[in-house]
């Protein structure tokens, strides 16, 4: 079979028997399309392991992340071709995925978390709210119409990753912030809580912000474009929405007391080790905590006060001297009862 025809195959049965997201195929429809082109006269059958790992040069110059996710991709392929019997034996098993570093992330700080809420007005403030104040991902912010929010019992319904449905608990400040927008921009119900904003001219020299169609869904970029125009009001540097999620974060996990559990659910992670990604800022606290406690302990078993240190030695003395009195008393003598009749 040629490589096109096993890829629209593969294609339909990861919509059709999988049920993957659109998004997902189109992220596979993507790499394997470059492998069809690399060798358009091959047949399926015929490629072997050195063929893939040419192919995969395409990538060297990539992150370690993005070439672990070709890889990935292959693996799927192949492996539901060796299923099927397309091919006798998978090519890409021996492959393997490189290791994943830790990124290197900008968390904001709580001054920073607070400065863009309060930076953020009119139909900013709501978006800002869910991302900073819920921490939901940009995606689930963008699908979320205001007949999801529940302001009454406190908690929204967001559409998570891999199309699951989820009721999630708000915090009471965020709750607040959403009822006092919803009552000064007083939207319909089927109206998308982020609604793209555009300046226009109404004279020859002043112009308004004016809202698109609320129904009408807003693409990422406007989002990101919003973002950065509440960071720039509030005087700090460019943040991204999910910065705004790390942030979050970062945050629940100081005050409830490192609760991963309650963190997992939060964010909506199906696996806890995706969740420990965002304790790195709390760690470091911790781990200064520690180091300022070891050098307490060092300057008060080396006090550099002579004075000090002789008086702590001559307490320490006497105390030991009456523990030695308390322990063996002396006896008394005839001779001391004489002296003291």
């Amino acid at each position: 079979m040629r490589i096109e025809r096993a890829l629209d195959a593969f294609l339909d049965w990861r919509r059709l028997e999988r049920d993957a997201t659109p998004r997902s195929v189109d992220s596979y429809w993507r790499i394997l399309v470059k492998l069809a082109e690399e060798y358009p006269e091959a047949r399926l059958e015929s490629l072997t392991t050195e063929d893939l790992r040419r192919f995969l040069r395409r990538w060297r110059n990539k992150s370690a992340s993005t070439r672990s996710n070709v890889i990935s991709v292959l693996h799927s392929f192949f492996s539901w071709a060796e299923a099927e019997d397309l091919v006798g034996v998978d090519p890409s098993r021996k492959i393997r995925r490189p290791p994943k570093r830790k990124p290197d992330i900008y968390r904001p700080s709580l001054d920073e978390l607070a400065r863009v809420r309060g930076a953020a007005v009119g139909r900013e403030r709501p978006a800002v709210l869910l991302m900073e104040g819920a921490g939901l991902r940009s995606s689930e912010v963008l699908g979320c119409r205001w007949a999801d929010l529940d302001l009454v019992r406190g908690r929204a319904r967001v559409h998570r990753k891999g199309l699951h449905w989820h009721w999630l608990p708000l915090d009471r400040d965020v709750v607040a912030g959403l009822r006092e927008s919803f009552r000064s921009l007083q939207p319909e119900l089927d109206d998308y809580v982020f609604t793209v904003e555009v300046e226009q001219w109404i004279s020859q020299y002043q112009r308004v912000r004016r809202a698109k169609d609320p129904k009408q869904k807003a693409s990422a970029q406007a989002l990101m474009r919003m973002v950065w125009r509440v960071c720039k009001r509030a005087g700090i540097r460019r943040l991204s929405p999910h910065q705004l999620r790390h942030g979050f974060a970062n945050r629940f996990l100081r005050e409830s007391g490192r609760d991963f559990v309650a963190l997992q659910a939060l964010m909506g992670h199906s696996r806890p080790d995706t969740t420990q990604q965002y304790t790195d800022d709390v760690e470091l606290d911790d781990l200064a905590e520690a180091l300022e406690r070891a050098a307490e302990a060092r300057d008060a078993q080396a006090s550099p006060d002579l004075a000090t240190l002789e008086t702590e030695i001559a307490k320490g003395l006497e105390t030991l001297e009456w523990r030695r009195r308390e322990s063996n008393p002396r006896p008394r003598t005839h001779r001391s009862e004489r002296l003291q009749a």
